[in-house]
């Protein structure tokens, strides 16, 4: 039986029970028959942040805000950093469990939890809540901090955190170690409390990478925030929260990153990579592909950007403004590369701590008293693909619906297929080292 964690880095077989070619004739033919449909039909912008469903009725929004229940959520937030941490330290649950509550059930557990509950990890953050305790000891104000943050500033530190992250995910010695997890929290919790403390709580929204990728991710969430100034909870088209997502110095970079990890981690599964990188020193070697998936992924997303302005004889429709429409790619990655190994771990979770009390693997004597249920191969299959190719087919009518608001009238079509033929090359290698791992 496969551990969760080595599942979470399982992606697929090319004898599987989809066949890669069929897969990839119709990632590329939905990509193809949308941006189509679009081109003909689609000439002006539709999507707009101050747009929305419904508005939520005041009394949710009033409890949603109330300073009780934001404080419940801070408790309920240091309480799991807390348990996450002793898990990690003592090894509870097994060797496994600690380092997979932090890759899948935090990490993974993002995407679906932001998609559904919008920015949910900026309640949730205990580094916040620690924050505010060291300023209150040190006299420093909590929003203001020493200084200000320079705009230029941006998400860079959100981008580079996520980078790190990544490699001790993939590519750090001893990444699978509860002591390389421990240590990485650490470090990194460390570092964010020092950049709070100088720049005040304003920087976890920028500086603070799950805090910045779970926002991110929840602009594509249906629960929003009216643009007015009453700032009441309202439901929305997932499009026009994209719609309100701004160019900022280092989103480019953050994005693409964001690609990066689920392609090297496929890439670094396939026969292709174990026989490049054969003979060489395992962390450096997957350090490099890693940065180099990175650097990569930001390369062609400027590289569409300078095509574009080429095409469209210098509209301003740059890599800042494409890069959100590759979030609803990232997140079509992510679920189909991780779903399998957040519904096993999710399971092991409430075994472990509301079950049996103990790991899988001490069950009577060692033979599992418990088989944990997956979706079948057909299925897990199916998701994986259409998670890839819906992703994509989201993306492409984000990105026409930007390309329509930047670009000059009768110069609307050609600048967007540089972006179009990136993302039909992200589609067919995404789908190919899915189902070739």
């Amino acid at each position: 039986m496969l551990s969760a964690f080595t599942l979470a880095h399982v992606v697929g077989h090319g004898s599987g029970p989809i066949p890669r070619t069929y897969a990839l004739i119709a990632g590329a033919t939905a990509l193809y028959a949308s941006f189509d449909a679009l081109r003909l039909r689609w000439q002006e912008r539709r999507f707009d942040e101050r747009r929305v469903w419904r508005t939520v009725p005041q009394p949710l929004t009033l409890a949603v805000d109330h300073p009780l229940l934001r404080r419940t959520l801070r408790v309920v937030g240091a309480a799991l950093a807390l348990l996450t941490l002793t898990v990690l330290t003592t090894g509870y649950g097994g060797h496994e469990l600690g380092p997979a509550m932090v890759y899948v059930l935090f990490w993974v557990g993002l995407v679906p939890a932001s998609l559904l509950l919008g920015p949910v990890w900026r309640l949730l953050n205990p580094l916040r809540s620690v924050h505010e305790v060291v300023c209150a000891l040190t006299r420093v104000p909590p929003d203001e901090g020493l200084r200000r943050l320079p705009d230029r500033v941006g998400v860079w530190p959100a981008a580079v955190g996520l980078l790190c992250f990544g490699w001790l995910e993939l590519a750090a010695p001893g990444r699978g170690s509860a002591s390389a997890v421990l240590l990485w929290l650490w470090l990194y919790g460390a570092v964010q409390l020092v950049a709070a403390t100088v720049y005040g709580s304003r920087w976890f929204a920028r500086g603070d990478t799950f805090e910045v990728y779970s926002s991110i991710v929840a602009a594509m969430s249906p629960l929003g925030r009216s643009p007015d100034g009453d700032r009441r909870l309202v439901l929305r088209n997932p499009f026009n929260g994209l719609a309100g997502v701004r160019d900022r110095p280092g989103l480019t970079a953050l994005v693409s990153v964001m690609l990066a990890l689920t392609a090297f981690d496929s890439f670094a599964n396939t026969d292709a990579w174990k026989a490049a990188s054969d003979g060489l020193p395992e962390s450096p070697a997957r350090t490099a592909g890693l940065v180099g998936t990175a650097l990569l992924m930001l390369g062609l997303l400027r590289l569409s950007a300078w095509a574009a302005r080429r095409l469209s004889h210098g509209a301003p429709w740059s890599a800042g403004l494409m890069a959100p429409s590759l979030v609803p790619v990232a997140v079509g990655y992510a679920i189909a590369h991780y779903a399998s190994a957040l519904m096993l771990e999710a399971q092991r979770f409430v075994d472990v701590f509301f079950v049996s009390g103990e790991p899988l693997a001490t069950h009577h004597g060692g033979a599992p008293a418990v088989q944990y249920a997956l979706p079948s191969a057909v299925v897990l299959a199916l998701l994986q693909v259409v998670s890839v190719v819906t992703g994509h087919v989201l993306g492409v009518i984000a990105a026409h619906d930007s390309a329509v608001g930047a670009l000059p009238s009768g110069r609307k079509v050609w600048p967007q297929v540089p972006l179009f033929v990136l993302m039909i090359a992200l589609t067919l290698g995404g789908l190919t080292l899915l189902l070739s791992g």
